[in-house]
């Protein structure tokens, strides 16, 4: 395991030491990061096997961890470009602007746009994030204005995120070595170290609720509409919380629409304007305006049916999937490891970020399918330019899944 750690910092050391060939048929960063895959597949199965967990010690995997993400803080050339719309976002907040009422290229930015500004992207559009985050932005761009130091907000979350994970493993009495399954795990070292994401934000909160849905159903409520404050997604989660409280129910509802009105509240006027409908018709700009990416069933669903039909389909099945664990009563972790499975099947559009959504959840669902995934979803930066990219993806995820669901009934057989 030690050998495993040296070998995955070597290359996050490459990483972050050579430019991003983003341009280059076959980028060298997704070699290197697909090499950092393989070893991380490996400390996986070593970690899940029988024995071996009991003997890993913690402060090494932790201690590991924290090296990835500050060897690739000073990485600067990410492959996504989010990071600077989350700085555009916080600094027209710093400057007395909605981020929702006018888009990045409106004239009337003029004299505040830098040339760093011309990487926005999607500048047609007004701010999309929910409040929460548009908050985190603007207190981001209050102490850092830089890509890199604005970092740093991101990975502190993700350091807290491992911590929770921690602690909601040792609850459960489950090996609390398994966070490594997160902590060692390219794509989050990559995506929030060195693209700087915001998702651990989002899944920090999620992770709480569904953590707390069930023994402490106020404060579950409470994390996940500050959860779906600071990422959509986050909005699947909330008939799981609300189905936990059972007949504590109506506390649970009336405590989130509080926790929603308060995180929303300085986003409700600008100028006089009421401003849900603005950022309604920003989400409606920025979905009429974005083209099928990187998607599995949603892309077969778009071919053979149509456009309008592939996303009536998407939704039918996540609703579907979603009443479904509510009326089995799944237990929450379980629950939101389907849904949020689910969802990535049927998006559209699924940047490779979008599994961090997933990734903490599979610490308690270890499953193969998904661990696969976590690895080879980087090549979907590859999907526009390399079509193939998509079936080294999604070929063998599926596979994986069909080779899952045909061998649990057979187990289950052979165990009654």
């Amino acid at each position: 395991m030690l050998a495993l750690a040296v070998v995955l910092e070597a290359v996050f050391v490459v990483l972050a030491g050579r430019p991003n060939a983003a341009n280059s048929p076959l980028p060298r960063t997704l070699l290197w990061l697909s090499a950092a895959g393989l070893f991380y597949l490996i400390a996986v199965a070593l970690t899940l096997r029988g024995g071996a967990a009991k003997g890993l010690r913690l402060r090494w995997v932790l201690l590991a961890a924290v090296v990835f993400r500050l060897t690739l803080l000073p990485f600067s050339q990410p492959l996504a470009q989010q990071a600077h719309r989350y700085r555009w976002d916080g600094k027209v907040q710093q400057f007395g602007f909605s981020p929702y009422a006018y888009p990045p290229r409106s004239d009337m930015f003029s004299p505040i746009r830098s040339p760093a500004d011309a990487a926005v992207p999607n500048p047609q559009v007004g701010a999309t994030d929910p409040p929460l985050a548009e908050l985190l932005f603007r207190w981001n761009y209050g102490w850092s204005q830089g890509l890199r130091t604005g970092k740093i907000l991101w990975v502190v979350c993700d350091l807290l995120l491992i911590g929770l994970l921690i602690r909601m493993l040792r609850r459960r009495e489950l090996p609390v070595a398994w966070v490594l399954l997160y902590a060692w795990s390219p794509l989050a070292v990559y995506e929030v170290a060195g693209n700087g994401h915001l998702a651990p934000a989002a899944t920090l909160l999620a992770m709480a609720a569904l953590h707390w849905a069930e023994r402490r159903p106020r404060w579950a409520a409470a994390a996940a509409v500050a959860a779906a404050m600071t990422q959509w997604f986050a909005w699947t989660l909330a008939p799981v919380v609300l189905v936990a409280a059972r007949r504590r129910w109506g506390s649970v509802l009336a405590v989130g629409t509080v926790v929603g009105v308060l995180l929303s509240l300085p986003f409700w006027f600008f100028s006089t304007r009421f401003m849900l409908p603005v950022l309604a018709g920003n989400v409606r700009l920025y979905l009429g305006g974005a083209s099928v990416y990187n998607a599995s069933l949603f892309a077969l669903a778009r071919n053979w049916f149509g456009l309008h039909t592939a996303a009536i389909l998407a939704v039918a099945l996540t609703v579907a999937v979603i009443i479904a664990v509510c009326v089995r009563r799944l237990p929450p972790l379980r629950a939101g490891f389907l849904i949020v499975s689910t969802l990535l099947l049927v998006l559209p559009q699924v940047h490779p970020w979008f599994v961090l959504w997933l990734l903490p959840l599979v610490v308690f669902n270890p499953e193969a399918p998904w661990l696969y995934f976590s690895v080879a979803v980087l090549w979907g930066y590859l999907a526009g330019a390399h079509p193939w990219g998509v079936l080294v993806e999604y070929a063998p995820l599926y596979a994986l899944l069909a080779w899952q669901a045909w061998r649990r009934p057979r187990a289950a057989k052979q165990a009654a």
